[in-house]
């Protein structure tokens, strides 16, 4: 449907779908225009126009775009979104806790203090559960989640214990809790205010996710979803992959398809609508080319050793670097975390033989990860702007030590009355000198009990850096973090919530080649696209979900393929290898099909093909 912009545009329906290829413009040439042509009338507020979407990335894209529209609407994840629902309403459940969300680091402290109530469990396997729990609790009532008699059952009343103490949220209770007390409310200022909502991929929110949204346009004026079933990869996190199909079959919804791509060339459209067909091979309605779309080209590589792989990536990598195409017009995905460091490891290694700029920095694009000294000042900002957040407290206590000082927190909060009270009063004098441990959290409680009330009183954001954060080195990279974020007039607790929103998101400079995980590249595009370590040992894989099917599985990672191809603007390369080191496959969780074992050599793994590559038409490996 070429004109399928104009059609939107012109549409009065109160509700509106599209089911939209990759790279078709939805954003550029519908959500953006629709919301501007609502908001060309002066009556309408902007704070009546919603734009929403599922992931950080996007809700950042989205609010660039907006950024210079005269008149600007609202951008933010569903996530955020029920997250200041809730910080609205003062009579629910978790209204205590709710300023305070755990950041990754800080449930490493709830799994040490987890560890004192269960000795006997290994802490991986507490890990594992803390995940599951976490994931079952997004989208189940509460006293639904984890009800089985025995470990379960005292494993989630723990957790919830810990929470209630430290009053502390995890991140993923906070849409549960929207609903919840959304479905109990007749009418809030808050739910009514939109008037105008568009959601962007609506095919990754969970069934209380897209539950949120109805109850949210209940008594909107519009409501425009858009989806592609196709990309949704998010099974793990209880995605509802057909919500989108769901949606538009409503009778009082307007639908409307965009099979077309202005983003791929013709080769790489061949080879992605192999795969949907691979899923349903009855499947009529594939990807289809723009016009004037350039041919492209899709490049295969099969060699003996992941060295030789490497080698071969880096070499293409350079052949496009040295024609002039900038670092930023490049990614690397891979199937799994562990891969994508190994390769970057290995490309700033070789850089140089293969006469790539040492300027050119080949970076993992993930999350942050903070030293402890990094934490120590993170959670400082944190405690300036919430003084008696009981989690911070905690979390800063046990900073630096492998257990997070569990034991010895416990016997401070018995001594003093609770964790606020040790930070009050804990003194090192008071406990013999046998007791080493539990005096060094004494004086790292007093340590942040002076820095409190000496810099309690800063009210602005840039005095608060200059007293935490110098420029130079060790703490150069965080203060650059803060800086990026800063505005004028800022306060501190402005400036401590985008931050808490940022390192949530992804980043990297343009002098950087791009290496991220398949899942990561959802949202991205470049011109040059290659997928490293595309073995049946890391594609599929092993399903290490807890509640999807094995044909379920399959059919995500076959899904989370097509989205690393449909990334490509001009070239698309695949790659894999039949043999990796053992020990390498054995930290990664990579499946073999055999070990290799030869007197003074290192032991290999012998992989086998990905099976979606394998049911590929005519292709001419290169080794």
């Amino acid at each position: 449907m070429a004109d399928f912009p104009q059609a939107i545009l012109a549409s009065k329906a109160p509700k509106i779908s599209l089911i939209a290829a990759p790279g078709c413009g939805k954003t550029t040439r519908v959500l953006i225009p629709k919301a501007r042509q609502i908001l060309e009338d002066r009556k309408t507020d902007p704070e009546e126009v919603l734009l929403l979407t599922f992931s950080r990335m996007s809700a950042i894209e989205l609010k660039a775009k907006v950024a210079t529209m005269d008149r600007k609407p609202k951008a933010s994840t569903v996530h955020s979104f029920c997250l200041a629902f809730l910080l609205s309403e003062n009579d629910h459940a978790i209204r205590k806790r709710i300023d305070c969300i755990l950041l990754e680091f800080q449930k490493e402290v709830l799994l040490s203090d987890l560890k004192l109530t269960f000795p006997k469990i290994n802490k991986n396997l507490l890990k594992k559960t803390l995940r599951e729990f976490s994931a079952a609790w997004a989208i189940k009532p509460h006293d639904e989640t984890f009800d089985e008699e025995g470990f379960r059952k005292a494993f989630k009343t723990a957790v919830i214990n810990w929470l209630e103490e430290y009053q502390a949220v995890l991140m993923e209770e906070i849409v549960y809790s929207a609903v919840h007390l959304a479905r109990q409310l007749d009418s809030t200022d808050f739910l009514n205010r939109p008037k105008y909502i568009f959601v962007d991929e609506y095919q990754d929110l969970n069934n209380l996710e897209q539950e949120f949204i109805d109850i949210l346009a209940k008594k909107s004026e519009r409501l425009l979803v858009v989806g592609d079933p196709d990309q949704s990869v998010y099974g793990f996190k209880h995605a509802h992959h057909t919500g989108i199909v769901e949606f538009s079959n409503r009778p009082d919804v307007e639908p409307y398809t965009n099979p077309i791509t202005g983003r791929c060339p013709k080769e790489v459209v061949k080879r992605a609508n192999e795969l949907l067909s691979q899923a349903d091979p009855t499947r009529e309605e594939l990807l289809e080319c723009c016009e004037g779309a350039i041919d492209g080209e899709v490049r295969f590589i099969q060699q003996s050793t992941q060295e030789m792989e490497f080698g071969s990536v880096l070499q293409r990598i350079a052949y496009h670097l040295n024609k002039g195409c900038p670092p930023k017009d490049i990614i690397v995905l891979s199937p799994k975390q562990p891969l994508a460091f190994e390769f970057a490891k290995y490309a700033e290694s070789r850089k140089g033989t293969h006469d790539i700029s040492k300027d050119t920095v080949f970076v993992v694009t993930l999350r942050p990860q903070f030293n402890d000294l990094e934490q120590e000042k993170i959670l400082r900002f944190a405690l300036l702007v919430r003084p008696h957040s009981l989690a911070h407290i905690r979390s800063y206590a046990g900073i630096g030590d492998k257990t997070h000082f569990a034991k010895e927190v416990f016997q401070l909060k018995e001594k003093y009355g609770g964790i606020d009270e040790a930070l009050q009063n804990a003194n090192a004098e008071d406990w013999a000198s046998g007791h080493t441990r539990v005096r060094s959290v004494c004086e790292r409680l007093k340590d942040l009990r002076e820095f409190l009330g000496e810099f309690q009183n800063l009210d602005s954001a840039e005095s608060v850096l200059n007293a935490l954060l110098p420029a130079d080195p060790p703490l150069a990279n965080v203060r650059r973090m803060f800086e990026d974020l800063l505005e004028p007039g800022d306060t501190p607790k402005e400036l401590y919530d985008k931050f808490v929103e940022y390192i949530r998101t992804l980043s990297a400079k343009d002098t950087s080649v791009r290496i991220l995980t398949l899942m990561a590249s959802k949202g991205l595009e470049a011109e040059h696209v290659f997928i490293i370590g595309c073995n049946g040992g890391n594609i599929p894989g092993e399903n290490r979900s807890t509640h999807m099917s094995e044909l379920e599985f399959r059919n995500e990672q076959r899904r989370l393929l097509y989205v690393g191809f449909t990334r490509a603007k001009q070239t698309l390369t695949v790659s894999w290898s039949r043999n990796i080191p053992f020990q390498q496959a054995k930290r990664h969780h990579t499946g073999s099909v055999g070990t290799w074992r030869r007197p003074k050599q290192t032991p290999v793994s012998k992989l086998g093909i990905c099976d979606f590559l394998g049911d590929l038409s005519e292709i001419k490996w290169e080794k």
